[in-house]
């Protein structure tokens, strides 16, 4: 479906700094509710966009330049990859895993997982144009189980909200359970706080992998919430492969001693272990 007028110049006037374009949308959004709208990522791939809701409110130009220092370092890290599973943790409605189909011709599977219920349409819609798409309308953790995704006090938007383990609510699993062992692998984590959780619960899953690409956000205030640094992440993937990290946004090699962490801005970090992740650690093993 086309875009409707009144949002199409709402972006008119945003994109040439006209006053009351965020205004407009900000008006017209609650009559956009069940509005969806299609794009082409590339030109073999179409993406369904809700505008009626604010964290997908967005045109054309604002999909093609969503993350783009990100994607850029994660495809460039997948590129000798062959053949692969791709996991997207925390998936919203897609577009992370569709922009990466759209710049790469070796993911073989895509695999997302999004608890939120009010995005799940929308997600199972663009998962369908992916080769081998399936989505999880689960949460990803280090146990399996039950949970409720919290809003922090410094954030209100329904991006921020992160998981709370509970006796029941969503259903939460971990990537190991799924049994996939082997090949090539990619995971993206954006979960607020529960990317060592994450990565805990798929150590298998990145141990057994012939070569695996790790990216996850690292954010100062959910660092301060939750009391956990991203040196963590590095430090146990370190222990599973011989991974090499980098800041996307900076091309900066990092690892878990590097002395300018960022620790004052939000990153993403992506990992990279090109060789046999199996076979290196046996070597290792091995020698010890």
């Amino acid at each position: 479906m086309n875009a409707p007028v009144t949002f199409r110049l709402a972006y008119f006037m945003i994109r040439h700094h006209i006053r009351g374009g965020h205004r407009l949308l900000a008006l017209m959004r609650p009559h956009w509710r069940n509005r969806t709208v299609d794009y082409k990522l590339s030109p073999a791939l179409d993406f369904t966009v809700p505008i009626g809701r604010p964290e997908n409110c967005c045109d054309l130009q604002a999909l093609r330049e969503y993350e783009s220092e990100f994607l850029s370092n994660f495809c460039v890290a997948i590129r000798s990859l062959q053949k692969v599973t791709l996991f997207d943790c925390g998936a919203d409605i897609g577009l992370f895993s569709a922009s990466v189909c759209a710049r790469s011709g070796n993911i073989a599977r895509v695999l997302a997982f999004e608890p939120n219920c009010e995005v799940q349409d929308v997600l199972l819609r663009n998962l369908s144009r992916l080769p081998g798409g399936e989505s999880f309308p689960v949460a990803v953790s280090d146990f399996g189980g039950y949970g409720k995704l919290v809003r922090p006090d410094y954030d209100a938007s329904e991006h921020a909200r992160y998981l709370a383990k509970t006796e029941s609510g969503i259903p939460v699993i971990t990537i190991d359970s799924l049994g996939i062992r082997g090949g090539d692998i990619a995971i993206k984590i954006d979960v607020e706080g529960g990317e060592l959780a994450v990565l805990r619960g798929a150590s298998e899953t990145i141990r057994s992998a012939h070569a695996a690409v790790v990216a996850f956000e690292s954010h100062p205030d959910v660092v301060t919430r939750t009391g956990v640094h991203p040196r963590d992440c590095l430090k146990l993937l370190a222990k599973l492969a011989p991974f090499r990290f980098v800041v996307a946004e900076t091309n900066e090699q990092l690892n878990a001693d590097s002395p300018k962490f960022p620790d004052d801005r939000i990153v993403n970090i992506v990992g990279s272990a090109t060789v046999s992740c199996h076979l290196a650690r046996y070597s290792e093993n091995s020698l010890t």
